[in-house]
């Protein structure tokens, strides 16, 4: 595997906003189609746009090649949460996930927080495997459940666009320890 750059994207990286928009979309309708209505899209290259002008877009690159992205949010003083968490599907089972995640808590240490949040929208009605996955990786690697949520809670409406019922279940780590 080549050197993966890590690194908090720019304006040079908002050329970028559809390629990344669709590598998203793409990830997400792969494994959370069956939660999702149809043409239910994750993102779009205006919202991809936003976060990266907000500076809210992390991402992992060789060179020109685009490995994955995470969003990195402030929540309050203390805390910082992250969202859309993506490889991208041509560098799967590389680590990627790992190093975004890693990279994340790092950059949310040095702006001052303390903990590090995650929100996992669960199947209520059935037993999704790669919920269950990413249950037990978050676990694994320090995360605890914390609270579990309505999604429209959590993301008013966002119960409009899903095909089966489901909770937003929070996860929280400690970056101090």
């Amino acid at each position: 595997m080549p050197d993966i750059d890590l690194r908090i994207a720019n304006r040079e990286d908002e050329a970028r906003k559809e390629e990344i928009a669709d590598i998203v979309n793409k990830v997400y309708d792969e494994s959370e189609g069956n939660i999702w209505v149809d043409d239910y899209k994750r993102t779009s290259k205006g919202n991809i746009l936003k976060i990266i002008r907000d500076r809210e877009l992390l991402i992992a690159t060789a060179g020109e090649e685009f490995y994955g992205c995470i969003h990195l949010q402030r929540v309050n003083n203390n805390t910082f949460k992250f969202k859309m968490l993506v490889a991208n599907p041509a560098h799967t089972r590389k680590g990627i996930g790992s190093l975004l995640v890693n990279f994340a808590e790092e950059q949310a240490s040095k702006k001052g927080a303390t903990y590090m949040q995650l929100e996992l929208l669960v199947p209520t009605e059935f037993v999704h495997p790669d919920k269950v996955f990413l249950h037990n990786w978050y676990t694994r690697i320090g995360y605890q459940k914390i609270a579990e949520h309505d999604v429209d809670y959590v993301h008013r409406g966002i119960s409009n666009f899903l095909k089966t019922g489901c909770v937003a279940k929070v996860y929280q780590k400690n970056l101090i320890s």
